[in-house]
C-alpha cells in the first residue's frame, strides 16, 4: 500500500486518507500534455525534475516504473504563482467545483484541488485528464533560477536517490568551506552567504569535486564518488560526514568500478614502482 501512494498534500475529510497516488511512467507524458492545456504554457521535458517520468525498470514492478508525483521546474520570471493559481482555479470552476472546495486551507481543509505553500503550488491532477484514472499530485516548483534548480533537483539512481544526492552535494560544500543552497547555489557562510556560483556547467562541479570536473560528474552519487576517489588525495576526509549519514540510512559508499583506462594506468604505476625499487637495490 505504501508503495502505491503518491503526494501527501491532498487528503479526504475527515478520514485524512491520501487522495493522490503514484503515476505509471507511460501515463506521465499524456498527463503533462493535458496539464499544458489547463495552464496555458508548455512544460519542457528537461523541466520534469528528479525521476519524474524517467523510471523504466526491466522488472516491470509498478513501484520501480512509476513516480510519486509530478515535480515541475517553473520559471518565476515567466509565470507568477498567482497567475498559475488563477488558471487552475478557472479550470476547477469550469468543472462545477464550488469556490469553497477549490483551495486547501492549512490542516483545516485538505481535500481541495490547489494548495499554495512557499515556493510551490500543488495541484490535484486527474491522471491523463480523467478522474476515473485517479489523481496524481503535481508540484509546480517555482524558481528565479530555473537552470540552477534543474541541476539541484536532478534526482538520483535506484540505489542512491535524489535525497542522497542532495545530501552529498551539501556535505561536499561544507567540506570546501561553503554551503549548498537548493534555492540560490553555492554560498559563502563566512561572507554573509554571498553567492559563489550557481553555474552547473563548470563553477559548481569544480568547486565541489575539483579541477576538471564537469556537470556530468555531478549527476549521481556514484559519479561524484568515482571522481573524488580518482582525483582528490583528501577524498576520505572530504566524504567522511556523508559516509556517516549513509550508515544511518543502512547504506555504504558505492563500490569502485575500475575502467580499462584505470587498469592500464595502475599497471604502469605498478611497473614504474618495481623498476624504481630494482634500481635502488642495485
Amino acid at each position: 500500500m505504501i508503495l502505491s501512494e503518491g503526494g501527501n498534500v491532498f487528503k479526504t475529510e475527515p478520514e485524512k486518507e491520501l487522495i493522490a497516488q503514484r503515476i505509471a511512467t507511460p501515463d506521465v507524458d499524456p498527463t503533462i500534455k493535458w496539464l499544458e492545456k489547463v495552464i496555458g504554457f508548455e512544460i519542457d521535458e528537461q523541466d520534469l525534475l528528479g525521476t519524474t517520468g524517467k523510471k523504466n525498470h526491466p522488472s516491470g514492478k509498478f513501484e520501480l516504473n512509476s513516480s510519486g508525483d509530478l515535480d515541475i521546474n517553473t520559471d518565476e520570471n515567466e509565470v507568477s504563482k498567482q497567475d498559475l493559481i488563477n488558471k487552475l482555479t478557472a479550470w476547477c470552476k469550469n468543472q462545477g467545483i464550488a469556490d469553497a472546495d477549490i483551495m486547501n486551507k492549512g490542516r483545516t481543509k485538505q481535500d481541495g484541488w490547489i494548495h499554495s505553500a512557499g515556493d510551490q503550488i500543488h495541484f490535484r491532477t486527474p491522471i491523463k485528464g480523467d478522474a476515473n484514472n485517479g489523481y496524481v499530485q503535481t508540484d509546480f516548483m517555482f524558481s528565479l533560477k530555473p537552470d540552477f534548480q534543474r541541476g539541484a533537483k536532478r534526482g538520483g539512481t535506484e540505489e542512491y536517490g535524489g535525497a542522497l544526492r542532495a545530501m552529498l552535494l551539501a556535505s561536499l560544500a561544507r567540506g570546501r568551506g561553503y554551503k549548498m543552497s537548493p534555492k540560490f547555489g553555492i554560498v559563502d557562510p563566512n561572507n554573509g552567504d554571498q553567492l559563489v556560483s550557481d553555474d552547473w556547467s563548470k563553477g559548481i562541479p569544480e568547486i565541489l569535486l575539483g579541477k576538471g570536473a564537469t556537470e556530468e560528474d555531478t549527476h549521481t552519487v556514484e559519479s561524484m564518488i568515482a571522481f573524488l576517489r580518482k582525483n582528490d588525495p583528501n577524498y576520505e576526509e572530504l566524504i567522511a560526514q556523508f559516509e556517516y549519514q549513509l550508515e544511518k540510512e543502512g547504506k555504504t559508499l558505492p563500490e569502485t568500478t575500475e575502467t580499462l583506462e584505470d587498469k592500464q594506468l595502475n599497471r604502469i604505476k605498478e611497473l614504474s614502482g618495481l623498476l624504481l625499487n630494482s634500481t635502488r637495490m642495485v
